[in-house]
């Protein structure tokens, strides 16, 4: 039995709870949640879960957000996390999917700007303007509310609705904070020997003339079968190398991967990124 540590009363059975992905298993918490308290309205990575914004289940813990209208609500438990919002009642939107009480995407976008490093909250902006949500929503919003919206402009600049998934987001997002040159994104490519169509992740065009490709490979694609075409781990590898011969072929001096953990860990992309002689803003690139 796997008992909600927010509020004893909660709890679902432990096998099909391990059946859940975290956004799930955090809908289902505050799906749980709203049947005591229909009037509640969530915000933060329940909204973004509901609103489907791409993002890195890591950082599901347990926890909600709730708004409240009441300045210095009590916060009872550790879990239950209550944001002052005066507006909130008359923001309000019921998102008929989830059945949930939720924030406007805009202001969810703007929780979690101001909750997460950059490099986290980036995979929400990027999904929800691919999604249609647009800047002047956000800027609108911004307008309203009394607090400091700083790291809602920083990641409004860098905001691409083209990035493919989640994990290239995060990866964008911690090439800026790790103060590299900022790459091209989803670029086509084709190889001029077997004519093959290529989109790759990151390309930088360095002074030096040289063309370096970096590749996010998320864990999928070696291991869920409909990113595999149910081809073994050697047959992807394969692929894997005859394509990075493509873009060679097709003016890449460098082809770098990176992996998830790498990614997180950030030291080492960061040496990855160094070794392929990536320069630091600032060093004139």
């Amino acid at each position: 039995m796997n008992t909600y540590r927010g509020s004893p009363s909660l709890y679902a059975e432990q096998r099909y709870w391990n059946t859940l992905t975290p956004p799930d298993q955090t809908l289902h918490i505050a799906k749980a949640l709203a049947v005591a308290h229909p009037k509640w309205i969530f915000g933060g990575l329940v909204a973004a879960s509901a609103y489907g914004f791409e993002h890195q289940w890591c950082l599901h813990d347990g926890s909600v957000s709730v708004m409240t209208q009441n300045h210095g609500s009590e916060q009872r438990h550790s879990q239950l996390r209550r944001v002052y919002m005066p507006q909130a009642s008359s923001l309000a939107v019921h998102d008929s999917t989830s059945g949930l009480l939720l924030m406007p995407p805009a202001h969810t976008l703007i929780e979690c700007a101001r909750t997460y490093d950059f490099r986290f909250a980036l995979p929400f902006f990027d999904s929800a303007f691919a999604k249609g949500v647009s800047t002047e929503q956000i800027l609108t919003a911004c307008s309203t509310l009394r607090t400091d919206c700083t790291p809602v402009f920083r990641l409004l600049q860098h905001t691409n609705p083209h990035s493919e998934n989640g994990g290239e987001s995060l990866m964008r997002g911690t090439i800026y904070e790790e103060q590299f040159v900022m790459p091209q994104i989803q670029v086509p490519v084709k190889d001029p020997q077997t004519g093959a169509a290529y989109r790759v992740d990151f390309v930088w065009r360095l002074n030096d003339g040289r063309i370096v490709v970096a590749e996010y490979d998320g864990t999928e694609k070696y291991v869920n079968p409909n990113m595999t075409d149910n081809r073994s781990i050697q047959q992807v590898v394969a692929k894997e190398r005859e394509r990075d011969a493509g873009l060679q072929r097709a003016g890449a001096n460098e082809v770098v991967h990176l992996t998830f953990s790498e990614v997180y860990e950030k030291t080492p992309l960061r040496i990855k990124l160094l070794k392929a002689g990536i320069p630091l803003r600032g060093d004139g690139a």
